[in-house]
């Protein structure tokens, strides 16, 4: 057997740089650990010639072979993916057999109100504040972020959708998009996990014959929308949103109208 690697590249940055939304420099990590390249060998069900005692290094060029083969095989998923692309995303669907050695790789939380404190975080750090004088219940985002105009700065309205249940998302984008026309830019924010989870649903859709890496980021740029992605306490930008113009006085009338009526009650 010849003993080769997954290709990441020389200089690829591996912060910046993500397959199936997991981060390069966690995917090198991960491919550290036994248990999880045993995952991996059963995920993609890759020929092993019985060798239970191979050492890492074997298991792994056994990896890279199999996984050239399926990019190469025109009636599989993986034809012309990326091999990066193809390890991470088998490392995802077969995190829960890795026997715990996944981790928290993916970032998962229990529910999308574990993303408000991230996201009302990173709005600070950008030099926004959280709008919190909305009424409950009202349609739209889940998070609008106010920027007040100074010197250097013009007053700037995002609205953000908070999303953990793939299920959940047509829905949320409804509300996102007969909100998005009162911000100047809108976001979807959720975890790596939710947004690896909703590749796989993707690709296992009627007439989908191929993994396609952008078909989340695709979906959400035809809306307009950028996605963030929060992990743990971190938030970063991974699709820029479409900048809109919005009529700020008549944005800050209906926010004003809304609370009002919200606050009179039934």
């Amino acid at each position: 057997m010849r003993f080769v690697a997954v290709r990441f590249g020389f200089f690829t940055d591996p912060d910046a740089t993500r397959y199936c939304y997991l981060r390069l420099r966690r995917l090198k990590e991960a491919i550290k650990n036994p248990k999880i390249v045993d995952a991996v060998i059963r995920e993609l069900e890759v020929p092993t010639d019985g060798a239970r005692g191979s050492s890492l290094r074997e298991k792994m060029a056994a990896v890279d072979l199999h996984i050239d083969r399926l990019r190469a095989d025109e009636t599989s998923v993986w034809y012309g993916a990326p091999p990066a692309e193809v390890l991470s995303a088998a490392i995802f669907s077969a995190r829960k057999t890795a026997e715990g050695a996944a981790g928290d790789l993916f970032s998962d939380v229990g529910g999308k109100g574990d993303l408000a404190g991230p996201i009302t975080s990173w709005l600070g750090v950008t030099g926004f504040k959280a709008y919190n004088e909305r009424p409950a219940g009202m349609p739209g985002v889940d998070v609008i972020g106010y920027q007040v105009g100074r010197l250097m700065t013009k007053p700037r309205i995002l609205g953000i959708g908070l999303e953990n249940e793939p299920g959940q998302l047509g829905p949320t984008l409804e509300r996102m998009a007969a909100f998005a026309e009162h911000t100047h830019a809108t976001y979807l924010a959720c975890t790596p996990a939710l947004a690896a989870e909703l590749l796989v649903a993707y690709v296992n859709e009627p007439q989908v014959h191929r993994w396609d890496a952008a078909a989340l980021r695709n979906k959400l740029a035809a809306l307009g929308f950028g996605l963030l992605l929060v992990e743990g306490d971190a938030v970063s930008e991974s699709l820029a949103p479409r900048e809109r113009k919005p009529d700020l006085a008549k944005v800050m009338e209906s926010l004003a109208a809304r609370q009002k009526k919200g606050s009179a009650g039934p």
